[in-house]
């Protein structure tokens, strides 16, 4: 039975494309026919005096979708072999509700674009071009209704709408242009892979020195192969031979790399060296700007491209006209064209635009709501507490540290942790100590602390971007890919500004002569050295410091963190990368040397804070320990619950939790308290009316389309349906 419904499907996928191999007939009458056919109109759609359709091809397409979602169900299990078949037997009224789901879509469409047409003529700005677009009264035409929408779209979604259709299309395109560029490199001039005489490497790879667990770098690799008759070497495209035997796994002196072609091979060799720590970019948290300029649609763009290349470069015309060629060539076959594609967005985006306009009529948030809604969700969360539903005790979810309005005085915290690690060497070496058992605990304490004063460690340089592009065609820096010149090689240039220089992943002098730093010859740096200019950077906040010194002061610690910092645990410990570790009091999971660091720093005494040198006091303070995989600079990042909202005012009764106060700081990452907001932002109370103002815009919006729905469609739009133009369709499928 599973092989006829195999059968039932291909079958059904052959009705929905036979377009394609009848586009491909000689016959120019067939093809017309066929187009008339898959054109053909399953539904008028009319509002506002504007009028939209729905044609066969488009809703052919969308029951393939949805009989293929069925398809891929059964097929992993998820139905059974008689439900599959029962949606396979009901085609026809499927057929009839996607006709039916589509013109009511078209119909909403429609709305909005009045909608939109409405406040453009009411804007002096776009009064004339909306009026000279308008569609009312005109037969439905798809480049009449592009320019229409296009005139009164804000132009913030008029750019959404073109660079969504840009991106589309050019994926098509480059899908074209990755095809015709194998299958130019594959024309060889005859050549036959059977009369290869021998492969040569012609230049060996740049890079030849690798660190344990990176992959291999290809660049300046070339291969060439000499056939028979001929002692002339032909250079390789890199997409005919192969390259096996590359590993990182293991430091090895010599790692042999071995190129085939045709059977016939050449080798290289590389050595793996010990890994440098690696670290990623420094994040940025500054939003995109605004785009103001509408971008040129991609048939504009990409015939510039052609014209340009016309002159400039004949290999890259062909190429560009070709793949142009194949792209419109599957389109007409498809009885499509960059219009439709293009009308496809903006009508998404019209919808988009207008439910946004719709959302901001929401009205404020009055001080009245947030009362009721502080008090609802506070009552909801002290019933889940009394009966014993509801635990505070997933600190790391970051969100509840954002949201809950109960918390418990668990004494949970945060820090941020910036390790300064030995190197493996120097880790064996007191690790072999210690197994030999000669000496006791302040001896081993010595000789640790003596191997980390010989440590040397990298320091990040934050502007390298390992996942960088460089843009230059013929960039400067010997160790580029882009780099065209005589000797590539390793980068020897220390003013060096290529984006992708290897070996700029690392601070050269010029950070440590800034910084009062020796930079020994292999690189790096003392690490005490660094452990005191990192301190010295740092400032000594007082318990009463306000919110934007503590603010500044984390974040000076995360750039120190992803400059020098060799433990990537700080990176991971949650989601969003800004909290860090989450301790508490009884906590005994991690290292006991950074533990205890950490917990003096969120709520020890004078004597503790003296131990573990700590430095400041509260959020931002911080302080260092020794442990057996280096020194850690540890940050106190913040409470799940601050110290000065644990009073028995705010206990909660019967219980050991405490209800925050409407106007407390609930998001330590970044102390968005001190921004001039009303309510402040990182406040409790700000959060409830964020939540409380989409609601409001949510429920705006589901009113307006329920309206529309449930009134405008029996009163002011009117649909016409024309069931038999696809009844062939359901007749083939059903034989």
């Amino acid at each position: 039975m599973k092989k006829k419904l195999l059968v039932i499907l291909m079958i059904f996928v052959l009705a929905i494309t036979a377009i394609v191999a009848t586009a491909c007939n000689d016959s120019g009458m067939i093809v017309k026919n066929q187009e008339r056919d898959f054109k053909q109109v399953t539904a008028t759609v009319t509002y506002a005096d504007r009028t939209a359709q729905v044609d066969k091809l488009e809703l052919n397409a969308t029951i393939y979708n949805f009989v293929y979602q069925y398809y891929s169900y059964y097929q992993q299990g998820y139905m059974t072999q008689t439900q599959y078949q029962a949606v396979l037997d009901n085609i026809a009224t499927s057929y009839k509700q996607a006709n039916e789901s589509l013109a009511e879509t078209e119909a909403y469409t429609l709305k909005c674009i009045d909608e939109l047409y409405k406040l453009a003529i009411a804007d002096a700005s776009m009064k004339d071009a909306a009026l000279a677009a308008n569609t009312a009264g005109k037969s439905y035409d798809e480049a009449a209704r592009i320019k229409e929408i296009a005139s009164v779209l804000p132009k913030k979604d008029l750019i959404a709408a073109i660079d969504a259709y840009n991106k589309e299309m050019q994926e098509s395109f480059d899908s074209f242009r990755e095809t015709y560029d194998k299958e130019l490199a594959n024309a060889k001039g005859g050549n036959s892979t059977e009369n290869v005489k021998s492969v040569t490497i012609t230049s060996k790879p740049w890079k030849l020195v690798y660190e344990k667990g990176e992959t291999l770098n290809e660049s300046g690799l070339k291969v060439g192969v000499v056939y028979e008759g001929s002692d002339d070497v032909v250079t390789l495209d890199r997409s005919e031979y192969t390259v096996t035997g590359f590993s990182s796994d293991e430091v090895k002196d010599e790692v042999e790399v071995t190129v085939t072609f045709a059977n016939k091979t050449d080798t290289f060799k590389v050595e793996i060296a010990k890994a440098k720590p690696s670290r990623p970019k420094l994040p940025t948290e500054d939003e995109d700007e605004e785009k103001t300029v509408v971008p040129a649609l991609f048939e504009v763009d990409l015939e510039a491209k052609i014209a340009e290349a016309k002159t400039t470069d004949t290999a890259e015309y062909k190429a560009l006209v070709e793949c142009k060629r194949r792209l419109e060539k599957q389109m007409e076959s498809n009885y499509r064209s960059y219009q439709y594609y293009y009308l496809s967005k903006l009508k998404t985006q019209a919808v988009t635009a207008y439910e946004e306009i719709v959302g901001k009529k929401a009205s404020g948030v009055s001080e009245a709501e947030i009362l009721a809604e502080y008090n609802k969700k506070l009552n909801e969360q002290k019933l889940d507490l009394l009966l014993g539903d509801k635990k505070y005790s997933d600190v790391s979810d970051t969100s509840a540290v954002k949201t809950e309005i109960v918390h418990e005085d668990g004494k949970v915290f945060y820090v941020q942790n910036l390790l300064l690690k030995i190197t493996d060497d120097l880790d064996e070496k007191y690790s072999a100590w210690e197994k030999e058992a000669v000496a006791n605990d302040d001896a081993l304490e010595a000789y640790k602390n003596s191997l980390i004063d010989q440590t040397g460690i990298y320091v990040s340089n934050v502007e390298y971007d390992k996942d960088a592009t460089c843009e230059e065609e013929s960039c400067t820096c010997t160790a580029c890919e882009n780099y065209k010149g005589e000797t590539p090689g390793a980068c020897t240039d220390p003013d060096c500004t290529c984006v992708k220089c290897p070996n700029k992943r690392f601070i050269t002098a010029q950070f440590a002569e800034e910084h009062g730093l020796t930079l020994s010859d292999d690189g790096t740096v003392n690490i005490l050295d660094v452990l005191n200019v990192v301190t010295a950077d740092l400032a000594d906040l007082a318990a009463d410091a306000p919110a934007e010194d503590r603010a500044a002061n984390l974040e000076k610690f995360k750039k120190w963190i992803y400059t020098v910092n060799d433990d990537e645990g700080s990176f991971t410990a949650f989601t969003d990368g800004k909290l860090g570790y989450s301790l508490s009091m009884d906590e005994s999971s991690y290292v006991e040397n950074f533990t205890a660091c950490a917990r003096a720093l969120a709520y020890g005494d004078a004597a503790e804070k003296t131990t573990w040198h700590v430095v400041g006091n509260g959020v931002g303070s911080f302080g260092y320990c020794y442990t057996t995989y280096g020194i850690h600079v540890i940050m106190l990042s913040g409470y799940a619950i601050d110290p000065v909202y644990v009073t028995e005012a705010n206990k909660v009764a019967g219980t050991d939790y405490y209800a925050l106060p409407v106007d407390a700081i609930t998001d330590y990452t970044s102390y968005k308290a001190a921004e001039e907001t009303t309510p402040a932002k990182g406040t409790l109370k700000y959060g409830i009316v964020e939540s409380l103002e989409k609601d409001k815009k949510d429920a705006l919006t589901g009113s307006f389309k329920k309206d529309f729905y449930q009134k405008e469609m029996d009163e002011n739009v009117k649909i016409t349906y024309f069931d038999k133009v696809y009844k062939d369709l359901i007749e083939s499928y059903q034989k």
